[in-house]
């Protein structure tokens, strides 16, 4: 194609259009990492449609993962869509850029991301694919669109023989079936794979078999034959499959794993290796078509009655079952996604549901209460719960995950500190929650998340939770008190406590060995401990933190902590009290691995000689410190940011690589 010839100086817009599964995405992959490196920046952005239906944001980080691609940078402030087509043209009008938009089906992506070729510079290549060719013609006049054909016999049978045999052409003793095979597939792509990675080095009985099956099956349906792999799989598999199908595309596959229990690593692998869904970066992906075939599945588990279905994930389905009451034992798993309006439960419910694993619900109302929820839940995810308890019967000892933001909920029952399967609670902003359970119950937690409970001031006396990474408790405006840390816990890697009412850390924070963030910002009544190592921390936020005294922080807090724990990577200070006019940073030496020293929005009016001891790869960020009046010497290739920095002369709003005489 010779719009892909990267020496042509015009920027070109180019669609790539064929229905589902024809290989668009695989052809779109295959120029780009074959013409990516004649660029100066690329980007290529997977499943666009998807990932802008469900997320309300989705426009924007659309544009955060193609700034962060294209530009190499972690931290974008992009608020909405708006602004981020502005910075996308300010940033990208002078670059040649290589991008990459997958499975585009709105406008508003294209406009979001790619408005036209006057956002980029001389020579870009942007590479549309989408199953709507009006969308393409219309976007961009100028777009060359090129349409994906399904493939002809030849073609066919010779991508059919490199799936199943790793070469161009069948056996011999195989080409009357393979044959017989290409035919009934109907030039799609995804079907030959799909097909063809259940024949693989199996006998000729099992392909005559397998065969059979396709002939009483309805030759026109694609998604029929699509039903025979998922056929091949033992129980298990097949329900790992739907649910990966109906709740779990575009997730995390350990999270997944976590969720559905034992073997399922393991099974997911299988899945994977019959291309009935792909793992990319850690996240479980599935065709379309592959996915549609699996709904299809479950609705004809009862094509009237939706609560006699394993799985609900339709709005309609699930209001139906509820406010009818048509929910059986069949139903294991229920996904409510923002439904467009509050409507009102009875408190039988989920009464019939017994063997409910999978719960994701919010915007229901329960005047009456609710008298029954399944004790086999695993993934109980219900925003905004209405009441201010649980049912009494509630025994939820196989839950994995707990996800109740914003509840009404007033404590949580003692029980809840006994979940020996429980990897995450999250009870973000629980208005009403004033103390916690001890948690002694749960080796198994990794995450736990209480920001923005505004009224909670109770923690457990101590906590030795072993198998805890992940720690927030930011916004709790009325916590004073922390927990004292038991020897335990060295798996925690990250704390969160900005905006808490904490006076002090306990001196057993020491035992947090593996921590590497500490985050502290807007705590302004916090008092330092002496004499703590945090060996592992690499991340440090201060901001905000003001002490009790104006001077406290450089009298015995930021600089005595700074002294205590080496090997810090990032560094947030607190403003400096107005009658600070210098910064003592003498414990800067030795900071070797130091990368990342953020002293924004000070009032020092210049820096010490110690800051030389920066390592040369460091990023000093100096952002709207307005007294500063001069800089020392730094090390070679120190990057100084002193945007906003109006009294030093000649770097004011700039970024500079700093050389240094020396």
């Amino acid at each position: 194609m010779n719009l892909f010839n990267t020496i042509l100086d015009d920027v070109h817009f180019i669609g790539i259009w064929g229905m589902s599964g024809i290989g668009k995405t695989t052809l779109a992959y295959a120029i780009y990492n074959r013409i990516c490196h004649q660029f100066e920046a690329s980007s290529f952005i997977c499943d666009i449609r998807e990932t802008v239906e469900k997320d309300k944001q989705g426009l924007v980080n659309l544009q955060k993962q193609l700034l962060s691609e294209t530009l190499k940078v972690n931290e974008l402030n992009i608020w909405n869509h708006l602004e981020g087509i502005k910075v996308i043209k300010k940033r990208l009008l002078n670059k040649k850029v290589l991008i990459v938009l997958n499975d585009v089906d709105k406008d508003e992506q294209l406009k979001a991301s790619a408005g036209s070729p006057g956002w980029f510079g001389i020579g870009s290549r942007i590479i549309i694919t989408s199953k709507d060719q009006h969308l393409l013609k219309t976007h961009h006049l100028g777009t060359t669109i090129h349409r994906i054909n399904e493939l002809d016999n030849d073609e066919a049978l010779e991508l059919f023989s490199w799936i199943v045999f790793n070469q161009p052409y069948p056996k011999k003793e195989f080409e009357d079936l393979s044959n017989d095979f290409v035919k009934y597939a109907k030039g799609l792509p995804i079907a030959y794979k799909v097909l063809g990675s259940s024949l693989i080095d199996r006998p000729r009985k099992v392909w005559e078999d397998y065969l059979h099956q396709l002939e009483e099956i309805f030759k026109g349906e694609i998604l029929d034959k699509l039903e025979i792999s998922y056929r091949g799989l033992n129980e298990i598999q097949q329900n790992l499959f739907l649910d990966i199908a109906c709740f779990f595309k575009g997730e995390d596959e350990n999270r997944v794993a976590n969720i559905e229990g034992v073997g399922s690593s393991n099974n997911m692998k299988i899945l994977n290796d019959k291309s009935l869904i792909t793992i990319l970066e850690g996240k479980l992906q599935m065709h379309d078509l592959v996915e549609e075939m699996a709904w299809r599945v479950v609705h004809c588990e009862s094509p009237q009655e939706p609560g006699r279905r394993s799985r609900l994930w339709l709005c309609k389905d699930v209001f139906h079952v509820l406010k009818e009451n048509t929910g059986t034992k069949f139903v294991e798993g229920m996904v409510l996604n923002s439904p467009p309006h509050k409507e009102n439960l009875n408190d039988k419910a989920f009464s019939n549901m017994i063997n409910l694993r999978l719960l994701k619900i919010s915007n229901v109302h329960l005047p009456k209460g609710l008298n029954f929820l399944s004790n086999k839940l695993r993934m109980m995810e219900w925003h905004d719960y209405p009441l201010k308890s649980m049912p009494n019967n509630f025994q939820p000892d196989n839950l994995v995950e707990l996800n109740m933001p914003r509840s009404h909920i007033e404590q949580l029952p003692e029980r809840f500190g006994n979940l020996a399967k429980l990897r995450l609670m999250d009870l973000s902003d629980f208005q009403n929650l004033v103390k916690t359970p001890n948690f002694i119950g749960c080796p198994d937690l990794q995450k736990l998340i209480f920001q923005g409970c505004t009224r909670l001031h109770d923690l457990p006396r101590k906590l030795n939770l072993e198998s805890l990474e992940n720690f927030i408790l930011s916004g709790c405006v009325r916590l004073k008190k922390f927990s004292e840390i038991g020897t335990n816990m060295t798996k925690l890697s990250e704390l969160y406590l900005d905006g808490t009412a904490l006076e002090e850390l306990p001196f057993s924070i020491e035992h947090l060995t593996g921590l590497t963030l500490l985050s502290l910002q807007d705590c302004k009544n916090i008092s330092c401990s002496t004499g703590v190592n945090l060996p592992s921390l690499k991340t440090l936020n201060l901001s905000g933190c003001k002490g009790q005294q104006s001077n406290f922080w450089y009298s015995h807090g930021i600089f005595q902590i700074f002294r205590l724990i080496l090997g810090i990577d990032y560094f947030f200070p607190a403003p400096c009290p107005e009658q600070e006019s210098n910064l003592p940073l003498p414990m800067l030496f030795g900071f070797s691995s130091l990368e990342v020293l953020k002293l924004n929005k000070n009032n020092f009016t210049s820096l010490p000689d110690s800051i030389s001891q920066l390592s040369k790869h460091t990023c000093l960020h100096l952002e709207n410190c307005t007294r500063l009046q001069s800089l020392p010497n730094l090390p070679l290739r120190v990057s100084v940011n002193v945007r906003g920095c109006t009294s030093l002369e000649n770097y004011s709003d700039k970024v500079v690589q700093w050389n240094s005489p020396q």
